[in-house]
C-alpha cells in the first residue's frame, strides 16, 4: 500500500539538531517512511508567524528561507531514497525510478510578510502548497485560534471557538487568485471557518485542509463542520485526517486507528470517499497519546480499515488516490 501525508513538520525538528532525515528519533525518517511504504511525504516548513514590530526581531521570512535550505541539503544527501517534485510529472517519474518524493510546503502564510512577490519566490523555491495561516492573525487572514488576541490560559479555560466573522483580507483573495495562477495547492487547515468560505469563493482550483478533521465527530475548531465538507465537495478537495489526540476525540485517553477511522467514516458516509486523505502532523504533535507513533506503523491503519470493511479500492483513494487527483488538478 502506498500512503501520502500531507503535513508533517520533521524539518522543523531537525533544526539546530543532529538528527538527520535518513535516520533520527523523530516520527518520520526516511527507514519510519519506508516501513510505512509512502510513496509522498509533504515536508511544512512550519514558522511560527510574530507580528513584523515585534520586539524580538524575529523574522518569519529569514527563518522559512533557512527551513528550505535544510530541506534541500536533506534531499541532496538522501538522493538514493527521496527526490523532490516541482509538477506532477516528476512524482510520476520517481514512481517509476522506485524512489519516494519530497513535496515542499509551508505553514504560516505569514512568512511572505504581505508581500505577493514573496509568495512567487517561494513558488520559485519549489514550494507547492501553502497553509493560509497557522494560530496567528496575518496579512492574508485570521485563523480559528488566534494567539494574538486570546491566551492558551483563556482557551484552556474558556475553550476554543470557531472564527465565523474575519475571513481573507484584500492581500489574502490576492494571493489566492496568484497561487490558483502559479499551481500552488491551497491549503486551509488552521483557517477561520470565514476565511474558509471566502476560499472557497475564490478559488478556482481544488483545495486542501491538510491535517483537519470532522468537526461533528470531534468537537474543536480545527476540525470542519457538516457544511464545510459539503463545500469541500463541491470544490472537488481532500481533507487530511490529523492524527492529534485533540482533534481525533473529545475524551483525554488514546487515540486509536479505531477512533480514526470514525471520522473516515463519517466523511465517506456524508461526501463521499473521494474527498478524504492523510496528514498526520507527526513531529508537530506528540506520540503518547496516538495509536499510530510514526511513520513506520501505518498497516495499522491499513488493517483497521479492512476490517471495517473497506474495499482495497476505498483505502487505495483514502490513502494515496484522491490526493494524487488534487496534486494533479493543481500543478
Amino acid at each position: 500500500m502506498k500512503i501520502i501525508d500531507m503535513h508533517c513538520d520533521t524539518i522543523m525538528a531537525l533544526m539546530n539538531k543532529t538528527d538527520n532525515l535518513r535516520k533520527s528519533n523523530n516520527m518520520i525518517d526516511l527507514g519510519k517512511l519506508q516501513k510505512g511504504d509512502y510513496l509522498l511525504q509533504c515536508f511544512a516548513m512550519f514558522v511560527p508567524y510574530v507580528s513584523k514590530d515585534n520586539k524580538e526581531n524575529y523574522s518569519p521570512f529569514e527563518m522559512c528561507n533557512k527551513m528550505i535550505d535544510r530541506y534541500y541539503l536533506e534531499i541532496e544527501q538522501n538522493k538514493d531514497l527521496i527526490a523532490p517534485a516541482f509538477t506532477y510529472e516528476d512524482i510520476e517519474n520517481n514512481i517509476k525510478n522506485n524512489k519516494m518524493t519530497a513535496l515542499l510546503t509551508i505553514e504560516e502564510g505569514g512568512v511572505c510578510l504581505g508581500n505577493i512577490e514573496f509568495l512567487r519566490n517561494f513558488y520559485r523555491l519549489g514550494v507547492r502548497m501553502m497553509t493560509l495561516t497557522w494560530n496567528f492573525k496575518n496579512e492574508i487572514a485570521t485563523p480559528n485560534i488566534d494567539y494574538f488576541s486570546v491566551t492558551r490560559e483563556q482557551i484552556q479555560k474558556e475553550g476554543f471557538k470557531a472564527n465565523t466573522t474575519d475571513g481573507l483580507t484584500e492581500f489574502g483573495i490576492e494571493v489566492v487568485k496568484e497561487m490558483n495562477r502559479l499551481g500552488m495547492v491551497i491549503d486551509c487547515s488552521h483557517l477561520g471557518d470565514k476565511g474558509f468560505y471566502d476560499v472557497i469563493k475564490y478559488s478556482t482550483k481544488p483545495i486542501v485542509c491538510s491535517h483537519s478533521n470532522a468537526r461533528s465527530v470531534c468537537n474543536h475548531p480545527r476540525n470542519m463542520t457538516d457544511d464545510m465538507l459539503f463545500k469541500l465537495k463541491e470544490n472537488g478537495g481532500v481533507t487530511g485526517i490529523n492524527y492529534c489526540r485533540a482533534f481525533v476525540k473529545e475524551e483525554n485517553s488514546l487515540a486509536t486507528v479505531e477512533d480514526m477511522i470514525k471520522h473516515i467514516t463519517y466523511i465517506k458516509n456524508l461526501i463521499g470517499i473521494d474527498y478524504v486523505g492523510l496528514g498526520s502532523d507527526f513531529d508537530g504533535i506528540g506520540n503518547s497519546d496516538i495509536e499510530l507513533k510514526d511513520a513506520s506503523m501505518m498497516n495499522k491503519l491499513i488493517e483497521g480499515l479492512k476490517k471495517e470493511g473497506y474495499t482495497q479500492e476505498e483505502i487505495d483513494k483514502i490513502c494515496y488516490k484522491n490526493v494524487l487527483r488534487v496534486f494533479k488538478a493543481n500543478f
